[in-house]
């Protein structure tokens, strides 16, 4: 990372009206010492950080440009930048891309969290390319626990340390590592009761800020639609290991209706549906929701901008590679989940399969 210590040594003693003169008679330096430190000659030795920042005013940070954290703008860029480099250059120039930033921030959880999110999101393209799968796995998902753990340590926002947290828990709980899971989930404080959105939103109501409201009301509307399917999913879960399967064709409805209500993504209550088949043993239905389940996932864009509900709620709308990279999770996962060994001779769902593999593009 360039210094900038010139830069602002100038252009500070230039809004302070300080001459060069000045401000080395007040740090114990030549005329021509400030001089080569402001075109970037020469930097001031250490020891003089601390009266040079005091002469201008600055703290030893500022006089150096120590930003812990990128702002948010830039913040944007370069997640922008470095999506880029994973879709078009391929996995291992985007960790060239990403450990270099990292190296830049060393000390910012905000990038350790976009780090780890970023080497999760791109690891099916990894392991497409891996010897050893396996191994490359472990490796990958390793390093993401560590950002992910470094990442909640260094941040300071709250929400960036939940999100953090909560993408460990989930982590450990996919790698089988429950009891690590279990620790982080109790370590955790307890839910406040006070939700201040909501106080919020009633402060805008009453304020008629209805603009502000109504942004703060489809989020929220997002939020708890997101809990209800989450709940729902769980529900069938545990009605389908009881094997009550009358109740968990009412859940699976239920779950499927709520996506038709609010246009969100069908494919999880299809999938729902299909686990739910073939615990009954009914092949037929389980290829009939298998292929939906493909075209669905073909169809779907994930983009809310004409979504009567979540329009304005969107900030990011996926782009295309941002959608191959998910038919190439949805590929990998669907190869390597057992669950489905009972339908893979099957020349529909190959069909199918085949179907999902030619809208991923070959990596580069």
């Amino acid at each position: 990372m360039e210094l900038q210590i010139g830069k602002i040594i100038m252009q500070t003693r230039r809004e302070k009206g300080m001459t060069q003169e000045t401000l080395a008679d007040m740090v114990g330096v030549s005329a021509a010492a400030v001089s080569k430190w402001e075109t970037c000659a020469s930097y001031p030795d250490i020891t003089l950080l601390p009266p040079l920042a005091r002469a201008l005013g600055l703290s030893v940070d500022a006089l150096l440009d120590f930003r812990r954290d990128p702002a948010r703008e830039e913040q944007l860029a370069i997640s922008s930048r470095l999506h880029q480099v994973f879709d078009d250059q391929g996995f291992d120039a985007g960790v060239r891309a990403v450990e270099a930033v990292l190296r830049e921030y060393p000390h910012s959880g905000s990038i350790k969290l976009l780090a780890g999110a970023l080497y999760y999101r791109y690891i099916a393209a990894a392991l497409n390319r891996a010897e050893d799968t396996e191994q490359t796995a472990s490796d990958i998902t390793e390093r993401c626990l560590a950002l992910f753990e470094q990442g909640e340590q260094q941040s300071e926002e709250t929400g960036e340390k939940q999100v953090s947290r909560s993408l460990r828990i989930s982590m450990l709980t996919m790698l089988g590592r429950y009891e690590e899971a279990e620790a982080l989930i109790d370590s955790l404080p307890p839910k406040q009761g006070i939700d201040s959105d909501e106080l919020r939103l009633s402060l805008y109501l009453a304020q008629e800020k209805l603009t502000e409201a109504e942004q703060l009301a489809r989020r929220a509307l997002l939020t708890h639609v997101g809990e209800v399917s989450t709940a729902l999913m769980s529900l069938t879960t545990i009605a389908r290991r009881q094997k009550a399967f009358a109740a968990a064709h009412r859940l699976v409805d239920a779950y499927r209706a709520v996506d038709a209500l609010f246009g969100l993504d069908r494919s999880n209550g299809l999938l729902l549906g299909i686990m739910l088949a073939q615990d009954e043993g009914d092949q037929a239905q389980a290829l009939d929701l298998f292929e939906q389940y493909i075209d669905t996932r073909l169809a779907y864009t994930l983009d809310y901008r004409d979504n009567p509900f979540f329009a304005a709620v969107q900030t990011h709308v996926p782009t295309r590679n941002d959608i191959i990279e998910t038919h190439r999770l949805t590929l990998r996962a669907i190869e390597e989940d057992e669950r489905y060994a009972p339908l893979r001779d099957e020349p529909r769902f190959q069909a199918a399969l085949d179907h999902l593999r030619a809208a991923i593009p070959a990596e580069n």
